[in-house]
């Protein structure tokens, strides 16, 4: 990326002699490296604890001295930088792995000190040392030695470059179709994925399809979801559930509505601000997450769910690498949504001060204010007094909304939803004797006594009734009973005035 290879280049010039680039495609970037060592006549040489030194200087580059010593382990090839006599770009890989807390602390501390040392030594040489690795892991202690940049997924214009590069490499010209709207949705669904991954769809969309047409679409689609949900913070979900689905929720829907246009060049036109996404919070099982999911299938964009609580890991560093690389990965798919399911059980520490929670929180705050790519984040939570105050201040999010249990006619929608849903003729069940009698019941909870009515009737080898469903919801206690005096707190009750109700109340 043109980008980094400029960032890389203006820290060797400026002399900043420790670099780390954050990646996930470490070849590209070697090669990118390549191309700047060539640049500045200087030898580019990679180490890791396998393979040991290796020359990467192109054809064309200055190569690099022969080592003194065949370093295998860091502390030997740090000394090796030192008393190395030429000028070179040094690539360290798997450094994360070399210095985690699992490494003796004495052997830790000689390590960060040899950084150290080596930082204000090679200021008055040409060498510069880059560490490049997936996650920046560093000791807390070298953090602020070395210069950090992120080397994000191809976008979309490097996609192409890369897509008609590879036909072309491969002669496979006659593969690909002309027809350059094709052209794009092919990009399109490769967003998100790394070079070599995107070089590896296309030769397999060709071994399914033949060509790169219309056709290989939804398998690169296909593709691009195994892939993703490989990541285990990310969850890639089909746009396959209608706002029609949902029961309810009237005024949250209308307003999902009328910003379906938002996103499009007319909008722009009209200096309309992209909307950047909204939190949900209220009673569990009252349609948040599906709500979530209809967005999608209504904006026609991907839907990526977004598990906060996998983002914390248990090394220095390793939590905010976790949430750059997801958030790289929704920015790379972008135009999409991010849903973040029940949020108060990731952040939740941020409020008690918990430093590594309250990094991670400020990291993503920050990511928020500040993306330019079209990411419309979908925040849900139950009990919202658990997030800290800065995450719920006004402006964060285009909108706050407050789902409480249906009112009676949305029940009456709901069970007829439902019902339908499980191949039942709403026609058959006295709805209005239903919808009186599940006051303060949810969607969800509506959705499980038809359910467990149809087992009970399915075991006696008939078809369910209103009595069934009736005999099921009179059995249990809504959850409504005992989430209500959450809502009841001083706190809760000040963030709902805040907010906007998702549905009319109840008459």
């Amino acid at each position: 990326m043109e980008q980094t290879k400029e960032r890389v280049l203006n820290a060797i010039m400026a002399r900043d002699t420790l670099v780390f680039i954050e990646t996930v495609e470490e070849l590209e970037t070697l090669n990118d490296l390549k191309g700047i060592a060539l640049g500045l006549e200087q030898s580019l040489i990679s180490w890791n604890q396998v393979e040991g030194f290796k020359d990467e200087t192109p054809e064309q580059g200055k190569k690099a001295m022969p080592p003194m010593n065949e370093p295998k382990s860091l502390p030997a090839m740090l000394t090796e930088i030192a008393e190395y006599a030429g000028n070179a770009i040094f690539v360290l890989h798997d450094v994360n792995l070399l210095m985690s807390d699992r490494i003796d602390p004495i052997d830790l501390a000689s390590m960060i000190r040899n950084f150290k040392i080596l930082k204000y030594q090679l200021k008055k040489t040409q060498k510069t040392v880059i560490i490049v690795d997936r996650g920046f892991h560093l000791p807390a202690e070298l953090e602020d030695d070395f210069v950090f940049i992120s080397r994000k997924r191809p976008d979309r214009a490097t996609l192409m470059k890369i897509l008609l590069d590879f036909v072309s490499t491969q002669h496979w010209e006659d593969r690909l179709s002309s027809d350059p709207k094709i052209r794009d949705l092919i990009v399109d669904a490769s967003r998100g994925l790394t070079a070599d991954q995107a070089k590896s769809s296309f030769v397999k969309a060709v071994i399914n399809s033949g060509k790169l047409d219309e056709k290989a679409i939804k398998f690169l689609l296909d593709q691009k979801k195994q892939i993703i949900q490989r990541n285990s913070l990310l969850e890639y979900y089909d746009a396959d559930t209608s706002i029609d689905s949902i029961g309810g929720l009237d005024i949250l829907k209308d307003w999902l509505k009328k910003r379906k246009k938002a996103f499009t060049e007319e909008a722009r036109a009209k200096a309309l601000p992209e909307p950047k996404g909204m939190l949900v919070f209220g009673v569990p099982g009252g349609g948040k997450s599906l709500t979530a999911k209809a967005v999608s299938s209504m904006w026609q964009m991907p839907l990526l769910r977004f598990d906060i609580g996998r983002v914390f890991g248990q090394f220095v560093g390793q939590s905010e690498s976790n949430m750059r690389d997801a958030l790289n990965i929704a920015e790379a798919i972008a135009p999409c949504i991010l849903w973040i399911d029940e949020m108060e059980k990731g952040f939740a520490g941020a409020s008690g001060g918990h430093e590594t929670t309250t990094r991670v929180l400020g990291n993503f705050l920050t990511w928020m204010q500040e993306k330019k790519s079209t990411v419309f984040v979908i925040a849900t939570a139950n009990d919202i007094t658990k997030l800290p105050s800065e995450f719920i201040r006004k402006g964060r999010f285009d909108e706050m909304f407050f789902v409480s249990v249906p009112n009676m006619q949305e029940r009456r929608k709901i069970f007829e939803i439902q019902l339908r849903k499980y191949k039942l003729n709403p026609e058959n069940f006295n709805l209005q004797e239903l919808s009186q009698n599940s006051n303060n019941f949810t969607g969800a909870e509506i959705e499980q006594a038809i359910i467990e009515a149809k087992f009970n009737a399915f075991d006696e080898n008939r078809e369910p009734t209103t009595k069934d469903i009736y005999n099921i919801m009179t059995a249990v206690s809504p959850i409504w009973r005992s989430f209500k005096a959450t809502t009841e707190t001083t706190e809760y009750k000040n963030i709902v005035s805040g907010a906007k109700l998702a549905s009319p109340e109840d008459k």
